[in-house]
């Protein structure tokens, strides 16, 4: 009997997030015998793995429906910022529709869903109601030999941080403003040098207005705005850096966090979202301390203490973000969870 393949639709070549899964995966499945492709005109097809809402395929899977082949959507959360912040009434439109879209065809077109962590499961269901179809929570992956601790110590004298985002705009870069408020309060507890990696897209113009504040920098901190960074780039970073400040607010299961603790980077944030069942005990999530869906003012003076708590400590939570990734992130694993639930008998 010819083996069944998976088709990913849409293809997605953006930043992170679900371009980054769809390559994981992908390269994942071969090493299991199994083809995962973007032509959803092949007659192989054992099953269609959607992300959001393709909606130039729709034909493509309601003809799958028909034909008794599952259509499975793995969901992310969904965008909300656009209500907080003013990013022009064209982003606003189109993040109401693309949210609109995917809970159509989480309704009426899926016959099955994955969700990326039990708080994106609960959001879309407060939201767009419990549906009476099969699920799965299944986590997202990380390569631990890509990403894995470096063998030479950090430099104890000098304390880094990484801020890694795949798009950094549209109301996003209010982290980066919050990270340069930490490492301005870290510097009066830490004499030595300090310095804020950031990767990631960031608004040319959001950038040059930050920017305009580093003159009130003292002189032993440094913000570097790296831009976009290869994987293995990334890697070599956090390998060697301190601790991980993950800036994005209600994420689903973030893939730069299940990455840094891969490389044994302990991750500070604030629990919202999923980010506090993502990163366990392999680093510190405090309370927001404020309403975060209007994006009031966070807790700084916590988030501070939190990271200085993991400068002091900081090997015992490097040990601790190898091992959480090792037991709850492995990517054979994940890859084998999407492949049977995709492919059911």
């Amino acid at each position: 009997m010819e083996k069944k393949t998976i088709c990913m639709l849409p293809e997605i070549t953006s930043l992170g997030g679900p371009g980054t899964f769809q390559k994981k995966f992908q390269e994942e499945a071969a090493k299991s015998g199994i083809e995962v492709h973007f032509n959803p005109e092949r007659k192989d097809i054992g099953a269609f793995l959607i992300i959001g809402a393709p909606r130039r395929y729709i034909p493509y899977l309601l003809r799958a429906r028909l034909c008794n082949i599952p259509v499975i959507q793995r969901l992310n959360g969904m965008n909300w910022i656009h209500q907080v912040v003013d990013s022009g009434l064209k982003y606003y439109l189109h993040s109401e529709f693309d949210n609109l879209s995917i809970a159509f065809v989480r309704r009426w077109i899926a016959s099955g869903i994955i969700y990326q962590s039990p708080f994106c499961e609960e959001r879309w269901n407060k939201k767009f109601g419990v549906l009476k179809k099969p699920v799965k929570i299944i986590y997202n992956g990380v390569n631990l030999d890509d990403f894995k601790p470096s063998e030479t110590t950090p430099d104890s004298h000098s304390i880094q941080i990484m801020m890694v985002e795949g798009n950094l705009e549209h109301g996003s870069e209010y982290g980066i403003e919050i990270a340069i408020r930490m490492i301005l309060g870290l510097s009066e507890i830490f004499p030595c040098s300090i310095v804020l990696q950031i990767a990631g897209n960031v608004n040319p113009q959001s950038r040059e207005r930050i920017q305009a504040t580093f003159n009130a920098l003292p002189s032993h901190v440094q913000v570097n705005f790296l831009g976009v960074l290869p994987k293995q780039e990334i890697a070599a970073l956090e390998s060697q850096s301190t601790f991980f400040y993950s800036a994005e607010i209600l994420t689903a299961c973030p893939n730069s966090v299940i990455e840094a603790l891969a490389c044994g980077l302990p991750v500070l944030g604030f629990d919202t979202g999923s980010l506090k069942d993502v990163v366990g005990d392999g680093g510190i999530v405090i309370s927001y301390g404020a309403d975060y869906l209007k994006l009031e003012e966070p807790d700084i003076k916590g988030l501070i203490q939190a990271a200085e708590t993991i400068v002091r400590d900081n090997l015992k939570y490097r040990i601790r973000a190898r091992k959480r990734a090792e037991n709850v992130f492995p990517l054979d694993q994940m890859t084998l969870d999407y492949i049977r639930f995709c492919l059911k008998d």
